[in-house]
């Protein structure tokens, strides 16, 4: 199938994904979120691809869902919530994570600018992440409203700690990326230009591993701390598209984007 949203790019034995949709920031929605699970399975059956990066152009990861997809809903339907905006769109955020959590090749998140929401849920699915100096991962998700989704969760307190996690998670706050290195949420922090080739280097490094081995490794990883991943995946949705629907909801929303500006 063409893409239009994901660059895919092997060199060797390493497949580069790279998320590509500057309209929403690379955010998860109807468009690149199918791509992007359909990439992600497709590399699990790729025999030729030992490692994958993920990346996202334009200087940012991605920052989370598109929440102008949900201001149009709103502004089309006063009073009706978005609910059904994040219950059609979190389908693909739920099939990614298990994907990204699924493949048996080691993978590397590679991070520059903001990763937020859904994006951030990427960073804490992967092996190992690059993270640059100067970017920004910070949840979202209560800044506008929601219940977080992409498995932060599940992922955050079992990186963190139950309250460190939820400190992060209820005040919105943001994770320096050294802060981020200390706590084990990233690999490396390097300057931003550095960022995709440290994370290529170190999935060349991972792709001359054991390729069933490493497999099994990374189904032992799951089965230990991501018992019920689809299962809490679902919880977050339906927490996700029950909070789109309420008026707290509609009322941050239009805040958010006024802050952006």
């Amino acid at each position: 199938m063409p893409y239009h949203y994901i660059r895919r790019e092997r060199a060797g034995s390493v497949l580069t994904l790279t998320m590509d949709n500057p309209a929403t920031v690379n955010g998860m929605d109807l468009e690149l979120g199918p791509e992007l699970a359909r990439s992600l399975e497709q590399a699990a059956q790729d025999r030729r691809v030992r490692a994958v990066v993920l990346t996202g152009a334009g200087g940012v990861f991605s920052a989370g869902g598109n929440l102008k997809a949900a201001r149009d809903h709103l502004a089309a339907h006063p009073g009706r919530g978005a609910g059904e905006v994040f219950a059609a769109y979190s389908i693909w955020v739920n099939r990614v994570a298990l994907a990204l959590a699924g493949l048996p090749q080691p993978w590397v998140a590679a991070v520059r600018g903001a990763a937020s929401g859904a994006g951030l849920g990427w960073l804490l699915l992967a092996d190992m992440a690059v993270v640059a100096q100067d970017a920004k991962l910070v949840p979202g998700f209560l800044r506008v409203g929601l219940a977080p989704g992409a498995a932060v969760s599940l992922t955050l307190p079992l990186l963190v700690g139950r309250m460190r996690a939820a400190e992060i998670l209820l005040l919105n706050r943001r994770i320096a990326p050294r802060e981020a290195r200390r706590l084990g949420l990233a690999h490396r922090v390097v300057p931003g230009l550095e960022v995709l080739p440290a994370a290529q280097e170190l999935a060349r490094g991972l792709a001359e591993g054991p390729a069933r081995a490493q497999a099994a490794t990374r189904r032992l990883l799951r089965r230990a701390v991501l018992k019920d991943l689809a299962g809490h995946l679902e919880q977050e949705r339906q927490a996700v598209i029950a909070a789109a629907d309420d008026p707290e909801f509609a009322a941050r929303l239009p805040r958010f984007f006024a802050r952006r500006r």
